[in-house]
């Protein structure tokens, strides 16, 4: 059991280790937030451990030093401490043992002064709530309790999000259907780009960022709160307002409104003030005991003001990067050389690292001990699971712990000596059953009962109707830039784009076309104009790339990308490959170089998320642009792949997926044989005989509940040693994923044409496991067969590389090695892939296997018991990752199984049910709860 540090709170974890080595992460199930689920930035964390070209030593001035030595400068820096003006800029973090020698160290540097940095600027949901409440608490939703959500550019369902992975399984549990009967949430968004949660709503308006809040103060006032005239006049008669108001008030304690981080504090205010009004039980508010805070911008400036003017003595930058993600106007590089002593302790030697005189290479979560709190409050114990492959790597807190006491501490010691007044004597004993649980129960933060203060929203900079607007967000791949060394995370498809090793200025077709730009699609390729976009007197130029739903008038881009990382491994031309250096993706430096533009130089200082003024040119130059959406493309429109109704056409036909199959003119496809019942007569008492036979594997995906948020691939790639193939292969279709997310745009009424606000659907898509396999029949020695339990294999030695398979599988999810893609990879990355795995090479065919070592593990388990294999006891690492928990994975033969019963209710479905191919992998169809008064004819 152990713990990962994400954006200031904990994520609790089990982590997999083989011969001393981690190679999987998964939730703890008995931690009260995570609750066995991940998100994606958990999965990936183990890469970032074997990265090579993480920092491997001290730096001092750029040469080689020790840790001793930085030791030694810690005792030196200490003399005459009273009047050394030590500033600390540190990431967000949630440790008690952090705090406690923060404490320390202000008793050792009375002026010291400690800043929290975020790369994305002010926490807007802090700041509105301490207005609302006079203190920063910390708002939880319970989705699941809710009847009505009306989201304001909040992408809660987004793996950016703070407490991603509790708002999804709550507002999963809020929309499972069993029976017609069941009761079903509706969810409001109003965003400006086509975002996860957008995806799943049932009504969803296109707005621009800095219109949401005029819609918000109409929505307001039409609940009583505000002046209609004022600064929602705009809006006050708009009809997506008027239908979320009035749901809004039926609901009453069942409603609940929150907003995005792109959101200004005011708004957040707000929306604390609608969720009291409507005495909602859907959100409560924590008490986290954080002084009150102060705006990151006006923080910034100000020491970059005292640095600049020789103010600063020693400047201590913990996990930040500000050199390359502060707004550019501050110049934080330049004010860094006034700085007598400055110190950074990073993963890598990246833009800030090179600023600084000393840096320190960081210890990764999983080779170091320490704690934190997750989101809720939990205290839980960070654990290692390995040592540090780098002995000079150093945690924060012992960098802390130095820098405090001028003391080389271990971690361990200090993390025991302050947990010795957390645990209840007998102190070891107590101490090992927290290592063993993960966590300490019984420690989550007190619900805040502080009254409301009096909120109203002020005036608010209204954009003109043709101003373009930038919108900054972190990437839902990269996050800030923490994984964008992170190969699994750069070759993930983007949620809603799919496109994959770029980030991309989003925009309409409409805007694109007002603003005379142009997609051209040739042989699979993507080819973009280049613009160049301008704020102020900063510009960044960018691929422009539009996606239908996207606001007019806006452009929205992501951080992280754009990085300068200086590798400890040199530029090498790969020996394997003479043509192509490209198929060695290790082969070329650090991973993030060169990859994207940083677009962290157009923020304005004031560090919103929001900018007006933006204007886009031209540069006549164009820009390959890789996406995976058109790989094994299926035909959409001839066969209903994603089957969907309404929540009142589903209570009035509880099998509307059946209605909707596509006629075929030959016999219902339940009246084909099974493979291995007539297909093999011969073969039939052995195959039954076989011990394997008494279990039959199959899958149900909830599309209802899964969300698409990606943790389910990159828990793939993970567990099974899928390779990462580069942009250049992606380009040509030769992408690795076993599984993939389709996305659909789907339109209403009968008009043809995309309209400008389509509903945007995800369906995952692995390995379909045909009873029928047309993969079967077509190859030549055997390769792909049936296993006596109903999965379909591939035997790796035999595969000769026809490719007959792929050709002939209906559903595109075989993947090819057109290169040995693992012959290159750097021993670190190798001590990743998982041993149970094997590693596949050039020439053979690979795909989902169900996680059949899993499978085989739980059955060796249960003979070796003498028992049958229990339901849920094979969990594939798809479904084990999800937050939603919208797959279901079992035994076929078992009537008590989760996945019979889910193969039982209404709305389950086969993916081209008419081929007759009987695939062991169905779909629950999708239903929307829409407001009829705002739904077009759905088709």
């Amino acid at each position: 059991a152990t713990a990962m540090p994400l954006r200031g709170v904990l994520s609790g974890l089990l982590a997999q280790s083989h011969e001393g080595r981690p190679t999987k992460v998964e939730g703890n199930p008995d931690h009260p937030v995570s609750r066995g689920a991940t998100g994606v930035f958990e999965q990936a964390s183990v890469l970032n451990l074997y990265d090579p070209d993480r920092s491997r030593s001290v730096l001092r001035d750029g040469a080689a030093s020790t840790w001793a030595a930085f030791v030694d400068f810690c005792r030196q820096l200490a003399v005459d401490a009273a009047g050394k003006r030590l500033v600390v800029l540190s990431e967000e973090t949630s440790s008690p043992t952090a705090a406690a020698l923060r404490q320390q160290l202000a008793g050792r540097f009375p002026q010291l002064r400690w800043i929290t940095y975020r790369a994305e600027g002010d926490d807007p949901v802090r700041l509105g709530l301490q207005r609302a409440f006079g203190s920063p608490y910390r708002p939880v939703y319970h989705f699941e309790q809710a009847q009505v959500i009306v989201s304001l550019d909040a992408d809660f369902l987004g793996p950016t999000a703070h407490n991603f992975v509790h708002a999804t399984r709550a507002f999963a549990d809020g929309r499972r259907l069993s029976t017609p009967q069941d009761a079903m949430s509706r969810l409001y968004v109003v965003e400006s780009t086509y975002s996860i949660t957008g995806g799943m709503a049932d009504n969803r308006l296109r707005l621009r960022s800095s219109e949401v809040p005029a819609l918000a103060a109409a929505l307001a006032a039409k609940l009583g709160l505000g002046d209609a005239q004022g600064t929602g006049a705009r809006f006050a008669d708009h009809p997506f307002v008027a239908a979320m108001a009035a749901d809004l008030q039926a609901a009453g304690s069942r409603g609940v409104v929150l907003a995005g981080e792109t959101q200004p504090p005011e708004i957040h205010a707000l929306c604390a003030a609608l969720n009291d009004a409507l005495g909602s039980a859907g959100v409560t508010y924590l008490d986290t005991g954080e002084p009150p805070a102060r705006p990151q911008a006006d923080e910034l400036a100000d020491l970059v003001r005292d640095m600049n003017e020789g103010n600063v003595d020693a400047l201590l930058l913990l996990g930040v990067n500000p050199v390359y993600d502060a707004p550019a106007a501050l110049d934080f590089g330049a004010a860094m050389k006034r700085v007598g002593e400055t110190v950074h302790l990073g993963l890598w030697v990246d833009e800030t690292a090179r600023a600084a005189r000393w840096h320190l290479p960081r210890a990764h979560y999983l080779e170091a001990w320490g704690d934190g709190r997750s989101y809720d409050g939990t205290r839980s114990v960070i654990q290692p699971l390995i040592a540090p492959l780098y002995e000079e790597a150093r945690s924060e807190i012992e960098v802390l712990g130095a820098l405090a006491t001028g003391l080389d501490q271990a971690g361990y010691d200090l993390v025991r000596a302050q947990w010795r007044g957390q645990i209840p004597e007998p102190f070891e004993q107590g101490w090992r059953k927290v290592l063993h649980d993960g966590f300490l129960p019984g420690t989550a933060y007190a619900t805040a009962a502080a009254a409301l203060q009096p909120v109203a929203p002020g005036p608010l900079p209204t954009p003109a109707a043709d101003e373009l607007e930038i919108v900054f967000r972190l990437d839902p791949t990269l996050l800030d830039g923490t994984f964008a060394n992170n190969a699994w995370c750069q070759e993930l498809p983007d949620p809603t784009t799919k496109i994959v090793w770029d980030n991309v200025a989003l925009m309409s077709p409409q805007t694109a076309e007002r603003l005379g730009l142009s997609i051209e699609y040739d042989a699979g390729k993507y080819y973009v104009d280049l613009i160049e976009v301008t704020l102020g007197e900063r510009s960044v130029v960018l691929p422009v790339w539009t996606l239908p739903g996207h606001a007019d008038d806006s452009i929205s881009v992501t951080l992280g990308y754009g990085r300068e990382i200086t590798s400890n491994r040199p530029h090498r031309k790969s020996p394997f490959w003479d043509k192509d250096e490209d198929t060695d993706v290790y082969g070329r430096g650090a991973l993030a170089n060169g990859v994207g533009q940083n677009v962290s130089v157009l923020r304005p200082t004031a560090s919103t998320r929001v900018a007006l003024g933006a204007s886009v040119r031209k540069t006549g130059e164009t820009y390959l642009v890789v996406t995976t959406q058109e790989h094994g493309t299926l035909d959409v429109e001839a066969r209903p792949l994603v089957r969907m109704a309404t929540y009142d056409e589903y209570r009035q036909d509880p099998a509307f997926v059946q209605q909707r199959e596509e006629p075929t003119p030959r016999e219902p496809f339940e009246d084909y044989p099974a493979l291995w019942e007539n297909s093999h007569p011969a073969g039939t008492a052995a195959m039954k005989d076989n011990p394997y036979f008494r279990n039959q594997w199959g899958m149900v995906v909830d599309l209802n509940a899964c969300t698409g948020c990606n943790a389910c691939i990159v828990a793939c790639n993970s567990e099974n040693n899928v390779s990462v193939v580069g942009k250049q292969h992606v380009g040509t279709g030769r992408e690795m994923l076993w599984l993939r997310l389709d996305r659909y745009f789907i339109s209403h009424g009968d008009d043809e044409a995309l309209p400008e606000n389509p509903q945007m659907v995800l369906q995952p898509v692995p390995c379909q496991h045909c009873e029928n396999a047309p993969c079967e029949a077509v190859c030549p020695v055997a390769a792909t067969v049936h296993s006596p339990d109903g999965t379909n294999q591939m035997i790796y030695n035999r595969c000769i590389g026809t490719r007959y398979c792929s050709n002939n599988c209906p559903y595109k999810v075989r993947r090819f090695n057109f290169f040995n893609w693992t012959k290159t990879l750097p021993l670190e990355v190798q001590m990743a892939h998982n041993p149970n795995v094997t590693v596949r090479f050039r020439g053979v065919m690979e795909k989902c296997s169900f996680c059949i070592q899993r499978i085989r593990r739980a059955q060796q388990r249960a003979g070796l018991e003498e028992r049958a294999v229990r339901d849920g006891e094979v969990r594939t690492a798809c479904q084990q990752a999800c937050p939603a928990q919208a797959i279901a994975f079992g035994d076929l033969n078992d009537p008590e199984s989760a996945v019979v019963q889910q193969k039982q209710n209404s709305r389950n479905y086969a993916m081209l049910a008419e081929l007759d191919v009987k695939p062991r992998v169905s779909y629950l169809g999708r239903v929307r709860n829409p407001n009829p008064s705002l739904e077009p004819t759905h088709t």
